[in-house]
């Protein structure tokens, strides 16, 4: 999946087409402008103050505690960008930001969003961090209790539509009892095998502040009973033994190479025999040549968040092939298509 320019009309596909128009500004100026429209409009409100229908700028200001003439600029390039429609002084929701950007939508992304804006806080400094070379790991910055639940409740909306795709796509040899989400915060995951086995009960090992977040989601979901939290590093805590089930989700990114391969030992030790283990983690395809654009960016990203890498899927598999997994499998997530899914079995 590539980001690219859209030509509007045949001047611009002629001037796309023959290379004279300057892509590198027009990507640059329309993605500043693009992301930092959406964000800013989902965090005043503006979307939800449209969800009973079409209002006029001074009933969208009056909702958002904002100026008028701001919020007009501001209602004027959502529309532009698609956003919003604008008709006789008035603006209203189109499917697009009905479906996406409205709290009350069941699908809803605004939580998403708002891990967005964090996101983008955080590489404000972009130009200094590479070049001293000299990052910090967010998930040990004492980060507040605000930041923890932007940031789990930002994941656990792209979990709650790759999750029932997961489920479907790991197959277990006999219904498990016991599943260990290692870094697994929100427990999205954990909860939606635990939808699929009624018996299975789900421990989720992790730092405190997404233990925090974690068990109020659980709690809302209803599963308080059969999901539980124990607070501490992976790196350094006791993953346990005699599970059936082990996920390693969005982790093997924000720890080291050395970090990597002993975690793929502990999840070995902490299985059954015929035990399963999984791993979602980005897509990154290796090799010496080019790179996709999650491939690529996500070795930026993961640098300036976390002081680490995205790996390449063979150095992946290596590290789960030495720590004694056998019959490892890939699977392509639609919902999640820039992801790796690799499940390995202990014997």
């Amino acid at each position: 999946m590539r980001l690219g320019i859209v030509p509007e009309g045949i001047v611009d596909r002629i001037a796309l087409a023959s290379g004279q128009l300057p892509t590198p500004i027009v990507e640059t100026f329309w993605g500043i402008a693009l992301g930092r429209l959406i964000i800013t409009g989902a965090q005043l409100g503006v979307f939800d103050a449209l969800v009973e229908g079409e209002k006029t700028v001074e009933e969208i200001a009056e909702y958002t505690k904002c100026d008028p003439e701001g919020m007009e600029t501001l209602l004027d390039a959502l529309n532009g960008f698609g956003y919003l429609a604008r008709s006789d002084g008035h603006f209203s929701l189109n499917k697009k930001s009905r479906k996406w950007l409205t709290k009350t939508s069941s699908s809803s992304m605004y939580d998403a969003i708002m891990f967005m804006s964090e996101l983008w806080k955080m590489m404000e400094d972009m130009e200094q961090t590479i070049k001293s070379g000299k990052t910090t790991n967010l998930h040990y910055a004492n980060k507040p209790p605000e930041f923890w639940e932007r940031y789990m409740r930002g994941l656990a909306t792209f979990a709650k539509y790759a999750g029932p795709e997961i489920v479907r796509k790991v197959p277990l040899k006999i219904k498990p009892k016991r599943l260990l989400g290692v870094g697994g915060g929100h427990a999205s995951y954990s909860m939606a095998f635990c939808r699929k086995y009624p018996e299975l009960k789900a421990e989720v090992l992790d730092l405190s502040g997404a233990v925090e977040q974690g068990k109020k989601i659980v709690k809302e979901q209803g599963l308080e009973d059969r999901v539980i939290f124990r607070e501490g590093d992976l790196r350094e805590a006791e993953w346990g033994e005699g599970y059936d089930l082990v996920l390693l989700f969005n982790v093997i990114h924000n720890i080291s190479v050395e970090e990597a391969e002993q975690a793929m030992v502990k999840a070995y030790q902490a299985l059954k025999p015929k035990g399963t283990f999984v791993i979602l983690d980005s897509e990154h395809i290796g090799g010496k040549g080019n790179l996709s654009v999650t491939s690529g960016f996500n070795e930026l990203l993961f640098f300036l968040l976390s002081s680490c890498r995205a790996y390449p899927e063979e150095s992946i598999r290596e590290w789960v092939t030495n720590a004694g997994f056998t019959k490892l499998r890939k699977r392509k997530l639609l919902a999640m298509p820039m992801t790796l899914l690799l499940i390995g079995e202990r014997e």
